[in-house]
Protein backbone atom coordinates (compact mmCIF):
# COMPACT_ATOMS: atom_id res chain seq x y z
CA UNK A 1 0.00 0.00 0.00
CA UNK A 2 1.13 3.81 -0.78
CA UNK A 3 1.93 6.10 1.50
CA UNK A 4 -0.71 8.88 -0.84
CA UNK A 5 -4.40 7.72 -1.15
CA UNK A 6 -6.11 7.99 -4.53
CA UNK A 7 -7.95 11.00 -3.21
CA UNK A 8 -4.69 12.86 -1.71
CA UNK A 9 -3.59 13.28 -5.32
CA UNK A 10 -6.98 14.44 -6.81
CA UNK A 11 -6.76 17.17 -3.95
CA UNK A 12 -3.35 18.49 -5.22
CA UNK A 13 -4.66 18.17 -8.79
CA UNK A 14 -7.72 20.26 -7.77
CA UNK A 15 -5.38 22.82 -5.68
CA UNK A 16 -2.99 23.01 -8.90
CA UNK A 17 -5.68 23.60 -10.91
CA UNK A 18 -7.20 26.78 -8.68
CA UNK A 19 -3.87 28.06 -8.25
CA UNK A 20 -2.91 27.62 -12.28
CA UNK A 21 -6.86 29.98 -12.39
CA UNK A 22 -6.05 32.31 -10.42
CA UNK A 23 -2.33 33.17 -12.00
CA UNK A 24 -4.23 33.52 -15.32
CA UNK A 25 -6.82 36.12 -13.60
CA UNK A 26 -4.13 38.26 -12.40
CA UNK A 27 -2.35 38.60 -15.25
CA UNK A 28 -5.70 39.12 -17.58
CA UNK A 29 -6.12 41.62 -14.77
CA UNK A 30 -2.59 43.35 -14.84
CA UNK A 31 -2.90 43.26 -18.73
CA UNK A 32 -6.43 45.22 -18.83
CA UNK A 33 -5.15 47.75 -16.30
CA UNK A 34 -1.73 48.60 -18.62
CA UNK A 35 -4.21 48.72 -21.27
CA UNK A 36 -6.75 51.55 -19.17
CA UNK A 37 -3.12 53.20 -18.24
CA UNK A 38 -1.85 52.97 -21.87
CA UNK A 39 -5.40 54.40 -22.96
CA UNK A 40 -5.38 57.15 -20.50
CA UNK A 41 -1.60 58.52 -21.45
CA UNK A 42 -2.46 58.89 -24.68
CA UNK A 43 -5.88 60.82 -24.22
CA UNK A 44 -3.54 63.19 -22.34
CA UNK A 45 -0.77 63.17 -24.91
CA UNK A 46 -3.29 64.53 -27.33
CA UNK A 47 -4.64 67.03 -24.83
CA UNK A 48 -1.34 68.42 -24.34
CA UNK A 49 -0.61 68.78 -28.30
CA UNK A 50 -3.82 70.78 -28.71
CA UNK A 51 -2.69 74.92 -29.28
CA UNK A 52 -6.17 76.24 -29.05
CA UNK A 53 -8.94 76.12 -26.65
CA UNK A 54 -12.85 76.87 -27.75
CA UNK A 55 -15.02 79.10 -25.22
CA UNK A 56 -17.43 76.71 -24.65
CA UNK A 57 -21.11 77.95 -24.34
CA UNK A 58 -21.39 76.90 -20.34
CA UNK A 59 -19.43 79.76 -19.97
CA UNK A 60 -22.06 81.96 -20.66
CA UNK A 61 -24.49 83.59 -17.95
CA UNK A 62 -27.10 86.39 -19.22
CA UNK A 63 -26.27 89.67 -18.11
CA UNK A 64 -23.78 92.50 -20.06
CA UNK A 65 -21.16 94.81 -19.42
CA UNK A 66 -21.33 98.62 -19.82
CA UNK A 67 -19.26 100.88 -21.73
CA UNK A 68 -16.77 100.66 -19.38
CA UNK A 69 -16.41 97.24 -18.68
CA UNK A 70 -17.89 96.90 -15.56
CA UNK A 71 -20.41 94.28 -14.64
CA UNK A 72 -24.44 95.12 -15.34
CA UNK A 73 -27.17 93.72 -14.90
CA UNK A 74 -29.90 93.13 -18.09
CA UNK A 75 -31.94 90.33 -19.83
CA UNK A 76 -31.24 91.68 -23.37
CA UNK A 77 -28.18 89.68 -23.56
CA UNK A 78 -25.12 87.40 -22.70
CA UNK A 79 -21.90 87.84 -21.36
CA UNK A 80 -19.04 85.39 -20.53
CA UNK A 81 -18.93 84.24 -16.73
CA UNK A 82 -15.33 84.87 -16.31
CA UNK A 83 -12.38 86.47 -18.47
CA UNK A 84 -10.64 84.31 -21.09
CA UNK A 85 -7.30 84.24 -22.42
CA UNK A 86 -6.75 87.48 -24.94
CA UNK A 87 -3.94 85.26 -26.60
CA UNK A 88 -4.77 84.36 -30.50
CA UNK A 89 -8.34 85.34 -29.98
CA UNK A 90 -10.58 84.57 -33.25
CA UNK A 91 -14.41 83.91 -33.34
CA UNK A 92 -16.34 83.00 -36.05
CA UNK A 93 -20.14 83.78 -36.63
CA UNK A 94 -22.75 81.17 -37.85
CA UNK A 95 -24.20 81.95 -41.13
CA UNK A 96 -27.27 83.90 -41.09
CA UNK A 97 -26.81 84.39 -37.31
CA UNK A 98 -29.19 87.44 -35.88
CA UNK A 99 -26.41 88.23 -33.35
CA UNK A 100 -23.73 91.09 -32.96
CA UNK A 101 -21.63 90.30 -30.00
CA UNK A 102 -18.82 92.74 -28.35
CA UNK A 103 -15.33 91.69 -26.60
CA UNK A 104 -14.18 93.48 -23.83
CA UNK A 105 -10.25 93.49 -23.04
CA UNK A 106 -8.83 93.84 -19.89
CA UNK A 107 -5.54 94.23 -18.59
CA UNK A 108 -2.80 92.29 -16.11
CA UNK A 109 -4.61 93.74 -13.25
CA UNK A 110 -8.25 93.37 -14.14
CA UNK A 111 -8.88 96.98 -15.66
CA UNK A 112 -10.77 97.65 -18.59
CA UNK A 113 -8.62 98.45 -21.93
CA UNK A 114 -11.16 98.69 -24.36
CA UNK A 115 -14.01 97.14 -26.73
CA UNK A 116 -13.89 96.22 -30.10
CA UNK A 117 -17.55 97.60 -30.62
CA UNK A 118 -20.48 95.43 -31.83
CA UNK A 119 -19.54 93.26 -34.02
CA UNK A 120 -21.54 90.51 -36.80
CA UNK A 121 -18.63 89.11 -39.02
CA UNK A 122 -14.96 86.75 -37.98
CA UNK A 123 -13.04 88.84 -35.53
CA UNK A 124 -8.99 87.73 -35.74
CA UNK A 125 -6.71 90.30 -33.94
CA UNK A 126 -6.70 94.12 -32.99
CA UNK A 127 -5.54 93.05 -29.30
CA UNK A 128 -4.86 95.67 -27.52
CA UNK A 129 -0.79 95.39 -26.84
CA UNK A 130 -1.48 95.20 -22.57
CA UNK A 131 -4.24 93.17 -22.69
CA UNK A 132 -4.44 89.84 -20.59
CA UNK A 133 -7.75 88.72 -20.55
CA UNK A 134 -11.07 89.35 -22.64
CA UNK A 135 -14.57 88.80 -22.01
CA UNK A 136 -17.53 88.51 -24.84
CA UNK A 137 -21.24 89.86 -24.71
CA UNK A 138 -23.52 88.37 -27.50
CA UNK A 139 -26.84 90.31 -27.86
CA UNK A 140 -29.74 88.79 -30.59
CA UNK A 141 -30.77 90.78 -32.63
CA UNK A 142 -34.12 89.27 -32.92
CA UNK A 143 -35.21 88.17 -29.77
CA UNK A 144 -39.24 86.63 -29.75
CA UNK A 145 -39.86 88.28 -26.35
CA UNK A 146 -36.93 91.04 -26.04
CA UNK A 147 -35.45 88.69 -22.79
CA UNK A 148 -33.58 86.14 -22.63
CA UNK A 149 -34.34 82.93 -20.67
CA UNK A 150 -31.51 80.42 -18.94
CA UNK A 151 -32.73 77.90 -21.65
CA UNK A 152 -31.53 80.13 -25.14
CA UNK A 153 -28.28 80.82 -23.49
CA UNK A 154 -27.03 77.89 -24.96
CA UNK A 155 -28.54 78.46 -28.43
CA UNK A 156 -27.33 81.90 -28.48
CA UNK A 157 -23.80 81.61 -27.45
CA UNK A 158 -23.81 78.44 -30.09
CA UNK A 159 -23.73 81.23 -32.63
CA UNK A 160 -20.12 82.87 -32.22
CA UNK A 161 -17.18 80.67 -31.78
CA UNK A 162 -14.35 82.03 -30.15
CA UNK A 163 -11.17 79.91 -30.05
CA UNK A 164 -7.92 81.34 -28.15
CA UNK A 165 -4.46 79.91 -27.72
CA UNK A 166 -3.91 78.09 -25.17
Amino acid sequence: MSYYSDYDYEDYGLKRHKISDAIKWLIVFVLVLGLIGAVISLFVMLDRQTTVTEIGAEQYMVGGLDEEGAPMDTDTSIVTRTGFSAKGIKTEVADGAAVTYELFFYDKGGEFISSTGDLNAAFNGNVPENAVSAKCVITPAEDEDGKISLTEVFGYAGLVTITVDR
